[in-house]
Order: C-alpha cells, then structure tokens, then sequence
C-alpha cells in the first residue's frame, strides 16, 4: 500500500512539467534544456545572465514567498478555481528571477504573465510598455505560456530588466480578451 501511495503521489509531482525559461527581451526568450548555450548567444550580457541564472539554479539564493496569487476584483475577470503562486529573489544581478506556479484555468490555454507598475511607484519608468488609459503606468508583457491539459502551468522564471528597484504588480492575463484572472498586489525587488 505505501509503495502504491508513493507511485500516485510522484506521478502527480511529474505532471506539472516544470520549465526555466530566461527573457532577454519581449519576443526573445530560451527555455533551457533546449540546444542554445551562453557560448552561442552573440550578446556578452545576455550570455552572462543566462550563466548568471543557470548558476542560481544549481544553488539558488533564497526565495521571497511563495505568495499567493488571486484574482482581481474591479478589473479582472474571476475564474473559479484558479489558483497559484509567485516566489522570487529580491535581488538579482542583470534581472528580475521568480518561479511561477498556476493551476484551475483553462486547459491548453495561452495566458500573458505581466509586471505592472505605477506612476509613482519604483522602477515603472524602467518598463517597455504604456497603459493605453494612463500614459503614466507601464507594464511588461514577459511571457505568453501555455497551460497544460489540466489547467496548470510552473515555471522558473529569468527576465532581464535595466537595474533599479522596482515595485510592481504581477499579472496573470488571458490572451482572449486581456482580462487578469489572477494577479499579485505590489511587491518589490532590486536588479543590481
């Protein structure tokens, strides 16, 4: 019996594939396992990053968190049973590194993971993109990821960003119409 509840359990940790993906910037990212290593990457700082985070795999500092995700009343759109999670470091050399953990949305599904800022917050200047009905906020849409067949979704997480201190909401948007469905109120962290 203990044999057999063993077996269900790793079975059920297997299937959350787990990836570790490095963004170096909106359109450009690796997943690592794949075939592209730091010696091939043609950028001296992107190929220190991603040997920067490959290291921190290896032995990671420590985690902020996991704090949990929810959804976001006046602006969102509520998916019942969606839950999930954000850790990350509150500081990092060349970026920004969390793990991101979502289960109960749709299945194979694209979502949009986002840092969001806010006029008068840390670092929203440093972000590459401005709220249509504020000019003042900027956002970063890092990621478009894709559920598995159960809804879930984990992921560790390298996004280069400019050094600064940041402040700064997280974003689980669907691609269907930009709504968030699940969202992480501010929360700083430092890239050096």
């Amino acid at each position: 019996m203990k044999i057999l509840l063993v077996a269900v359990g790793l079975q059920l940790t297997i299937g959350l594939f787990a990836q570790d993906i490095v963004v170096f910037e909106k359109g450009n990212s690796l997943v690592l396992g794949s075939t592209t290593s730091a010696a091939e990457l043609k950028d001296p700082a992107q190929a220190a990053f991603l040997a920067a985070f490959k290291a921190d795999l290896t032995k990671p500092s420590g985690f902020k968190g996991p704090d949990k995700l929810s959804d976001l009343p006046k602006y969102g759109r509520k998916v019942p049973g969606a839950t999930g999670d954000i850790k990350y470091h509150s500081s990092f050399h060349g970026g920004f590194v969390a793990g991101v953990t979502l289960e109960g949305l749709m299945p194979n599904h694209k979502y949009i993971l986002t840092l969001n800022g806010g006029p008068d917050r840390a670092g929203n200047d440093q972000l590459m993109e401005t709220v249509d009905h504020n000019q003042k906020e900027k956002y970063y849409d890092f990621s478009t990821i894709t559920t598995d067949a159960d809804g879930r979704y984990h992921a560790t997480f390298a996004v280069r960003l400019p050094a600064s201190r940041y402040d700064v909401h997280f974003y689980v948007k669907d691609t269907t119409d930009f709504k968030i469905v699940l969202y992480h109120d501010f929360f700083k962290f430092k890239v050096e």
